[in-house]
C-alpha cells in the first residue's frame, strides 16, 4: 500500500468495498464521505485502483455503469473475508 494513506478513509473505502463486494462510485460516496465534494471520492478510488486494491467494469446491461470491486490482493490486505 504505497500511495494509500492509511490515516484516512482510504482503508475505510476498501473495507467498504470488500463488505458490500461491488458499489459505484455515487454508492460509495454516498457511505464514506457524503459531506465532501464527490470528485474526493472518485480520487480515492482512483488511487485505490493504482494500487492494484480495488479494479471496476462496466455494466453494458445498466446503462454503461461502472462498478468497483476489490481485488484479491485488496481483500486479503482488508482481512475481511
Amino acid at each position: 500500500m504505497i500511495g494509500v494513506d492509511v490515516g484516512s478513509g482510504d482503508r475505510l473505502a476498501l473495507g467498504v468495498l470488500t463488505q458490500y463486494r461491488m458499489a459505484t462510485t455515487e454508492q460509495m460516496h454516498r457511505v464514506i464521505a457524503p459531506s465532501v465534494r464527490i470528485e474526493q471520492t472518485r480520487r480515492r478510488l482512483a488511487r485505490l485502483r493504482t494500487e492494484g486494491l480495488i479494479d471496476r467494469i462496466t455494466l453494458p446491461q445498466a446503462g454503461r455503469t461502472r462498478v468497483g470491486f476489490p481485488t484479491p490482493y485488496g481483500v486479503q490486505l482488508c482481512g475481511c473475508r
